[in-house]
């Protein structure tokens, strides 16, 4: 029996995952679309959805100091001969890739960039021998790590200039997820610091760079800052809303099928689509590639894959501090609806600080944790409908907005205070309260409410476990109390809550409802276990609900 090809789980280099015959979807078409396009390219999607992998790739096509040809055997751009011809390990390659620098202040930062270009000069030193003295001096300071700031911003386009001299021959610039130094510049609060620095070594290499044969950079927005790529001649920008590589980042319905039908799993066609399907690039249909090469490695295990890898925190920190209005269309969005807004591919960071409701959109959209369903602008206008991508992205809105409510908790804590100290009244009205700014984000069909309340009151109740034992759901007396709060100290009062779903058959109205969970209470025998720990007062709170109207009778 023939055995399975390795999965190529958090692999993305290209020569590795071939060499070692690994499961590849082949991508390699791209080159020769790449090829086909402008001088500078610039490619954006979403994290983990091949980036690296195609870069890597291009990489090993181009550069001229290795024979690749092996790697390329058998995939579909061998048929093109022309290109085969032409390209194939002809040119200087100059690769670099920022997607591992994640330093939370401005010094680290700009350390960590200065090193990753030192490398790159270290493994380019071939150069040297065509240089006069005085660029000597500075390739070396560079390689040493000691040169000035300026020296760095000049450093790629005269790397190419040199390389250029030495072989005589033009250079492919790839750039690997120029954006995440940026985007992490801007959550840890130093972006208007780096951004010139960084823009200005990336403006400086693609703008009027004589030497360029193709520049590629990867990230997952189009950064506008003035330095960056205005100017740059014959520029080609694909994002998620363009069909230029469409097929080629993530995978299409038919890949999805190969893959899961090479590992022999049987899977719930409708399950993937609803969970990691979604995605629209440019008209097309597209999966989330991590999700499906690790639903694979799982045997076919529906579980959240891409959301719990990470990279969450900029969209969580956009939710936390967003406008009123921003947080309204996130609820309609948890519920399933579409949203309308104006999309702006050139992202201002800057802008995101204002709460400008189009950036923080955009990011959303170009991040993949929404997606848009059609074009509704006038021609020419970016104003699109947009949607929850899929299930495993409405998981992680859902978790997003609980943690929000988990972050008031202090307030939360004084709430159930009120009851402790006899402040009846005022714990009802701060509820309700909490109850308004919060239940909407949540699915109020099925059995969706009493968790909401069960969870709410357990988030007031956390900063108590030191001063009572929290029990919740368990068997009491002679039937189930949601949750019971026993003092450690026995002069405290227990206390014993029960919620209650408003009935229309059964009820008259909510505070019917209210009434007849003190009632259950008292006859189900719901205090024995707070009694028998030595306690005599006891605290009976009923909590009826409809939705998001609630009755609080305490007794």
């Amino acid at each position: 029996m023939e055995l399975m090809k390795k999965l190529p789980i958090g692999e993305s280099d290209f020569k590795s995952i071939i060499e070692d015959n690994m499961y590849y979807i082949d991508k390699s078409l791209l080159i020769k679309e790449i090829l086909s396009g402008g001088r500078v390219i610039l490619i954006t999607r979403p994290r983990r959805f091949g980036k690296t992998l195609n870069m890597s790739m291009m990489k090993y096509f181009f550069r001229n100091d290795q024979d690749n040809k092996h790697l390329f055997e058998g995939l579909k751009i061998w048929n093109e001969k022309e290109i085969i011809e032409k390209y194939l390990n002809k040119y200087p390659v100059i690769y670099i890739t920022f997607k591992d620098l994640k330093q939370n202040n401005y010094e680290d930062m700009i350390k960590s960039v200065k090193y990753t270009i030192t490398n790159l000069y270290r493994k380019h030193k071939e150069s040297v021998d065509v240089l006069e003295e005085f660029e000597k001096e500075d390739y070396i300071e560079i390689a040493k790590g000691i040169a000035d700031n300026v020296k760095y911003e000049n450093s790629l386009k005269n790397l190419s200039e040199y390389l250029y001299r030495y072989y005589k021959q033009k250079v492919i610039l790839l750039i690997d997820e120029y954006d995440t130094p940026i985007q992490q510049s801007y959550l840890n609060g130093y972006y208007n610091e780096f951004i010139n620095f960084m823009g200005n070594i990336l403006g400086n290499a693609l703008k009027d760079n004589e030497y360029l044969e193709k520049g590629v950079l990867t990230g997952i927005t189009r950064v506008a800052k003035e330095s960056i790529f205005t100017g740059v001649n014959n520029l080609d920008v694909s994002t998620i809303l363009g069909k230029l590589f469409n097929d080629k980042f993530g995978l299409t319905w038919e890949e999805v099928e190969e893959t899961l039908r090479y590992y022999g799993l049987e899977y719930e066609k409708e399950k993937v689509i609803e969970w990691y399907n979604g995605y629209n690039f440019g008209g097309l249909e597209i999966y989330n590639p991590y999700s499906i090469i690790n639903l694979a490695r799982n045997k076919g295990e529906i579980k959240y894959y891409w959301i719990n890898s990470s990279g969450n925190s900029l969209i969580k920190q956009l939710i936390r501090q967003s406008t009123a209005e921003v947080k309204t269309k996130i609820e309609e969005l948890i519920e399933g609806k579409e949203i309308e807004s104006s999309i702006d591919e050139n992202l201002v960071y800057g802008d995101l600080d204002k709460s400008t409701e189009e950036s923080i959109w955009t990011l959303f959209l170009f991040t993949g944790y929404l997606t848009w369903t059609k074009h509704t602008g006038e021609e020419g206008e970016p104003r699109y409908s947009l949607k929850i991508t899929n299930k495993e992205t409405l998981q992680f809105f859902k978790k997003t907005v609980v943690d929000i409510i988990k972050e008031t908790k202090i307030e939360l804590e004084s709430i159930i205070q009120n009851i402790i100290i006899g402040k009846y009244k005022e714990f009802g009205i701060k509820f309700k309260k909490i109850v308004k700014e919060t239940l909407s984000y949540y699915d109020i069909s099925g059995e969706e409410p009493e968790r909401f309340y069960h969870g709410l009151i357990l988030g007031m109740v956390v900063g108590l476990s030191k001063k009572y034992i929290v029990k919740s759901n368990r068997e009491t007396g002679y039937g189930r109390a949601d949750l019971i709060l026993i003092p450690k100290e026995k002069t405290e009062p227990g206390i014993i809550f029960e919620f209650k779903k408003y009935s229309i058959d059964f009820d008259k109205d909510l505070k019917d409802s209210a009434e007849k969970g003190i009632k259950q209470i008292e006859e189900k025998g719901y205090e024995e276990e707070i009694k028998s720990y030595g306690i005599e007062k006891i605290i009976k709170v009923a909590i009826a609900f409809d939705k998001k109207n609630v009755e609080i009778i305490v007794k």
